[in-house]
């Protein structure tokens, strides 16, 4: 029997880039998915975490996402599995499941005994058990003792991970005895060799992700493990394990990630292949860095995509830009279809030893930071004189963050 689901995660419904809204984006993705599974002929839609951005998603996010489910369950595909991520509140993603269960949606928001879901065919045959594993959190996996450390409660979490799925697992084999039909297990969280980008904004799981586990706890009779929690699609050890990736471009620091889903197919109880599908990008999104030559040549290069631009621009240059805003707002004035939605500026002080000769035989105690601060700025030569104060006020702000913390 052939059988094949659609695997997608990290929705983030809701999110904002800079306080720019982005529900358009969304919409336009969920009228496109609902296209491709009709096109491609999906039997069961898999969504593996971080459905909405926040644990109190908008009025507007909610509606964004009941919609979508309302017209996909049952006109375009028989079954519908959803998981809770880190992002979400387990409760909110379960508070519906009466209602959900009515038409073919599954959803698992906490960590409980029915994560191992049989679906059924058109005739009632069973065609597929799937595993359906939320984010576990912390209280999920251990019992909190006052005198653990670290390392024990990462040695907890870790082995309370793997537990975790072995249990499921003896469960879904044992419902599904001799049927010839697959088990596909779903997770969010970060699997060892998993490659991430350094800005996506995923919140820390697990200790500050100083908890991963390895490929090793879903055994070869698997058929597929859909996971969630990484933005880029990618396969982790085995072609039948992937992170699906987010639908759009949460973050500047994902530009240059091409967005899929998998398609998945099956045949009987194996794992036949897997298709990605490139998802459109709705809003134009580009980093621009340099000196300000630099970025005003590529600002303005923007302006032949004749469509909305959102940017990130950084400036490297190691002379003073001056208002940098006010340059750059002076550059946008004939570029319309550009917006800058951050500014950074990385302009290099290099502050020379120099000048320090009054410190040189105190102690560390007769030493006042911010004399030290002051004189190694007068005498870098890279410091404009205007730049002082802010920079003064900002270290007297640390200095008092540091006594603060030692007390």
């Amino acid at each position: 029997m052939s059988l094949r689901i659609l695997h997608t995660s990290d929705w983030h419904i809701g999110k904002k880039l800079k306080e720019h809204d982005r529900s358009e984006e969304f919409r336009e993705f969920f009228e496109w998915l609902k296209d491709i599974i009709k096109n491609e002929n999906i039997d069961a839609l898999i969504v593996s975490g971080d459905v909405f951005d926040t644990r109190t998603p908008s009025a507007e996010a909610q509606e964004i996402y009941y919609s979508f489910l309302a017209e996909a369950a049952g006109n375009l595909c028989r079954h519908i599995v959803i998981t809770a991520g880190n992002h979400d509140s387990a409760l909110f993603i379960d508070a519906p499941e009466g209602i959900m269960r009515r038409c073919n949606i599954n959803v698992i928001g906490r960590s409980r005994k029915e994560e191992v879901i049989p679906l059924n065919d058109e005739s009632g045959r069973p065609e597929m058990i799937v595993c359906a594993v939320p984010f576990l959190r912390d209280r999920d996996l251990r019992t909190v003792k006052d005198n653990d450390t670290f390392s024990d409660a990462g040695r907890e979490i870790k082995t309370g991970i793997m537990n975790h799925y072995a249990g499921i697992f003896d469960r879904a084999r044992e419902m599904r005895g001799e049927n010839d039909i697959p088990i596909i297990a779903t997770g969010h969280l970060f699997l060892e060799a998993g490659r991430t980008m350094t800005d996506e904004g995923e919140r820390s799981l697990y200790l500050g992700n100083a908890i991963k586990v390895g490929t090793d706890i879903f055994p070869e009779d698997i058929a597929y493990v859909a996971l969630g929690h990484l933005h880029s699609p990618q396969e982790i050890g085995r072609k039948n394990i992937r992170y699906s990736g987010s639908p759009i471009h949460m973050t500047f620091g994902e530009l240059g990630v091409k967005k899929t889903v998998s398609i998945v197919d099956f045949d009987g109880r194996n794992f036949a292949g897997v298709r990605e599908i490139e998802i459109p990008v709705w809003q134009e999104m580009a980093r621009v860095s340099g000196d300000m030559a630099g970025i005003e040549r590529d600002i303005r290069g923007l302006v032949g995509l004749n469509e909305s631009v959102w940017a990130e621009v950084t400036y490297t240059g190691e002379e003073s830009p001056g208002n940098l805003q006010e340059r750059l707002n002076e550059i946008l004035e004939s570029c319309p279809n550009v917006e800058i939605l951050s500014v950074i500026d990385e302009m290099k002080y290099w502050i020379q030893p120099g000048g320090i000769d009054d410190f040189k035989d105190k102690t560390l105690d007769e030493i006042e930071p911010l004399k030290m601060l002051q004189r190694m700025m007068a005498n870098s030569g890279k410091i404009p004189e205007e730049k002082r104060p802010k920079m003064e006020e900002l270290y007297r702000e640390i200095l008092q963050e540091v006594k603060a913390e030692e007390k």
